[in-house]
């Protein structure tokens, strides 16, 4: 919701928010909404469904909206992309990676059409391709209707129903959770600089980017208000 009215509108992300609570979109604690932990839960959940995996919602890398600023909006759409929290979970080789932050997403993509309280899904399937799984994710009627779904569940699940595990097999049977380091993965990062607007700053840049085997694919530059800085988008 908060990025959607901030791309939209071109708001600030405080006044965003503050709409937010006043709607009852966020709390009034705001921390769990803004900085990736209710997205952090539900995807430790979703891992552990995908990949029969014990719950370990405290191994997730996590990072909010709460620094996503209207010149990150702008730059992001610039290139051709739109900013979304993501939750992902992916095995890799060295276990099973699971990370919470802002992502730039192609804004032909299925899932930079997600907007406002719609929350999303995205499965990839090893025959069907992927699968996008969306609906309410915010607001009374939303929140009441996961409660009322989880009780009945937990009704169905007593003596004499034929109910299978919410897991899909007995929470006993669940698999141990092997963690894949975040400093493992690769791909690709934007980066916003404010630099001096002077020869050789481009040429420095690039040079500190190679050292550190770092290729660039695009760089824009703007100048700014100020008459001797200009913003780098990497």
């Amino acid at each position: 919701y908060i990025l959607t009215r901030m791309e939209a509108e071109g708001l600030t992300f405080e006044a965003c928010l503050a709409d937010a609570q006043r709607l009852g979109y966020a709390e009034a604690d705001p921390t769990f909404d803004i900085e990736g932990n209710d997205t952090a839960h539900k995807l430790s959940i979703l891992t552990s469904l995908a990949f029969g995996t014990k719950i370990a919602a405290d191994d997730i890398y996590m990072e909010g909206i709460s620094n996503i600023s209207q010149a990150d909006i702008r730059a992001a759409g610039e290139l051709g992309y739109r900013i979304k929290l993501l939750g992902v979970a992916q095995k890799t080789d060295s276990g099973i990676e699971q990370r919470v932050h802002p992502t730039m997403v192609p804004t032909a993509s299925v899932i930079a059409q997600v907007h406002g309280v719609t929350n999303a899904v995205a499965i990839e399937t090893d025959i069907l391709g992927e699968l996008l799984l969306s609906g309410p994710g915010a607001g009374g009627n939303a929140t009441a209707s996961a409660v009322v779904g989880d009780i009945a569940d937990i009704a169905k699940s007593r003596p004499g129903f034929q109910h299978g595990p919410v897991f899909g097999l007995p929470a006993r049977e669940l698999r141990p959770y092997k963690k894949a380091r975040m400093r493992s993965h690769e791909g690709g990062y934007f980066i916003r600089l404010t630099v001096h607007d002077r020869v050789g700053v481009f040429a420095a840049v690039a040079k500190r980017m190679a050292d550190n085997e770092i290729s660039l694919e695009s760089i824009v530059q703007h100048a700014t208000d100020a008459e001797t800085e200009a913003q780098k988008t990497v």
